[in-house]
């Protein structure tokens, strides 16, 4: 059984879906806040909470995203990018034997957002590429902004 909640951030609502103990899901909403007593949404929701504070610099929480094999790789590199740090899209295509438009994409389909960092990921010609949330580049740039990059 899929259960969510939504809950305030400094950049906009964050709506969380678990599953079997694992965060399937992390994004930002325009959708009312949700309340939850699931112990693994409020776990995710603290230590969100704790990044968004500037105190919690890694997660302990365990996300499993529905995927591509291919997303699921370039997701996987993407965990490795540590907090204050970005790499360029072409970095991880060549990490992957891939193309950068390629990663590019599978970060445009990251269900798990700060989770999966996909907001460290830069372009070599755009200033800090796309970011798939309905406020694009300007949450991107908040967050990166926050990690002080």
């Amino acid at each position: 059984m899929i259960s969510q909640c939504i809950f305030k951030t400094p950049v906009a609502h964050m709506l969380l879906k678990e599953e079997c103990g694992q965060i399937t899901h992390a994004s930002f909403t325009r959708k009312k806040i949700v309340r939850t007593s699931n112990k693994f949404l409020l776990l995710a929701q603290k230590e969100l909470c704790e990044y968004f504070k500037g105190v919690r610099k890694k997660f302990t929480i365990k996300v499993n995203p529905v995927g591509t094999d291919y997303q699921k790789k370039v997701w996987h590199e993407l965990l490795s990018i540590k907090y204050g740090h970005t790499k360029y899209y072409s970095d991880i295509a060549a990490i992957l034997t891939s193309s950068p438009r390629a990663v590019g994409n599978a970060c445009g389909c990251n269900p798990c957002l700060i989770f999966i960092p996909c907001h460290r990921v830069i372009s070599k010609t755009m200033k800090n590429g796309g970011f798939s949330t309905f406020g694009g580049i300007i949450h991107k740039n908040m967050i990166l902004k926050k990690e002080k990059i």
